[in-house]
């Protein structure tokens, strides 16, 4: 298959090492696939329905990731990049033990889950957009990727579906377990990535100075708004959904598993299309029409709203993502030696956006519904097209 594609469809070779990248990615994206639209509402049952427990979880978590970004990229440079990935999987394997855990004790095992989660995002953001930049073809990575990721929604086409499955009939335990034996599998495929040296040679201080530089201002704030924007997604959508469909596990499930079916091929569409025009026209349009999808959204109120919202914010999404990753890839490919400094630069504005974006979910929700935070994650998401 990979040879069928790489002639008609890519026409180039994808390389060992982005294969190796990518299979670790579909069996993450099964595993995250089953629980991803189910943990913020675990954590919102674990946290008696307290929302804005929900919104402190997830902003501690990307407060500490901020600061301790740099030392993974310190210690990155210090093992090399494939003995990095390979570390961070026992540590997010560990994470998701908390959460199997999470209900006999929710303060300690918060308080767990949040250090392995840091732990594990500062042994793999970094080394593997890294690698994939490093290992993409310049010329065709619109394509590759849009590629990559269709295979990987190919594969994952019904993880939704089952992962509300096995919550409708057993319960987030017997999730848990499952996806723990996943992520352990995840781990295979970085033995067959070749070892990568990259030198980080910023000081620790000195990359926060280099973030807020001002001939960094684009990046820090077109990454930061990609954050921002996402951090609704991640963490308010699914709880609303969830209050919409009145806790129905398998109808989310259902709903996600056959909105991925329609993306699938808008992405092998848009990721040949990014090659052959430029990809800022491209990501404006589909910054605007993405913004669009947010705007639905705020007013869905059954679960066949939410299906067509959700197809058409998907669509929307490829649309934007697939330049804007393209763009973001070829960038750090373009950094040279300064592939792993970027890297890092770009997690640390992500994050900073996610922070700022949870501060005002805390203020918007204490004066309305979720669904008011919507319209903020619209217009923030134009401000991607500055980069």
């Amino acid at each position: 298959m990979k040879g069928f594609f790489s002639k008609f469809y890519l026409k180039s070779e994808l390389s060992s090492g982005v294969v190796s990248l990518y299979m670790n990615r579909v069996i993450l994206q099964i595993a995250n696939g089953m629980l991803g639209l189910f943990l913020p509402v675990f954590l919102y049952l674990s946290f008696d329905q307290n929302i804005n427990y929900v919104i402190y979880y997830f902003m501690v978590g990307h407060i500490i990731y901020f600061f301790t970004c740099p030392i993974g990229a310190k210690v990155m440079s210090k093992i090399n990049l494939k003995r990095t990935l390979i570390l961070s999987v026992p540590f997010l394997t560990l994470y998701y033990v908390s959460l199997y855990l999470f209900e006999s004790d929710v303060l300690l095992f918060a308080i767990a889950s949040i250090f392995f989660l840091t732990m594990y995002r500062m042994f793999y953001w970094v080394p593997y957009h890294t690698d994939f930049a490093e290992f993409t073809d310049k010329r065709n990575r619109g394509k590759q990727i849009g590629f990559l990721a269709s295979i990987a929604s190919l594969v994952s086409i019904a993880v939704p579906f089952a992962g509300g499955f096995i919550l409708d009939r057993f319960d987030f335990q017997t999730l848990f377990v499952i996806v723990i034996i996943l992520i352990i599998m995840s781990v295979i495929p970085f033995f067959l990535i070749r070892a990568v040296y990259e030198k980080y040679s910023f000081g620790y201080w000195e990359t926060f100075k280099k973030l807020f530089h001002k001939k960094n201002r684009r990046n820090i704030l077109a990454y930061g708004a990609d954050g921002a924007e996402n951090a609704v997604g991640v963490v308010l959508w699914p709880i609303f959904i969830w209050q919409i469909l009145e806790g129905n596990y398998l109808t989310i499930g259902l709903i996600s598993s056959i909105v991925v079916v329609v993306t699938i091929v808008i992405r092998l569409i848009m990721g040949k299309y990014t090659d052959k025009v430029k990809k800022k026209k491209l990501m404006r349009t589909g910054s605007i029409l993405y913004a669009a999808g947010w705007i639905f959204k705020t007013f869905v109120t059954t679960g066949f709203q939410i299906f067509i919202a959700s197809t058409y914010h998907n669509f929307a999404t490829v649309v934007m993502r697939t330049p804007f990753d393209a763009l973001m890839y070829e960038k750090a490919a373009d950094s040279g030696h300064y592939v792993d400094e970027y890297t890092v630069m770009r997690e640390m504005s992500i994050n900073l956006g996610r922070v700022v974006m949870l501060c005002f979910m805390l203020a918007i929700i204490a004066f309305g519904g979720i669904n008011l935070a919507f319209p903020v994650a619209a217009l923030v998401s134009l401000f991607i097209n500055v980069l």
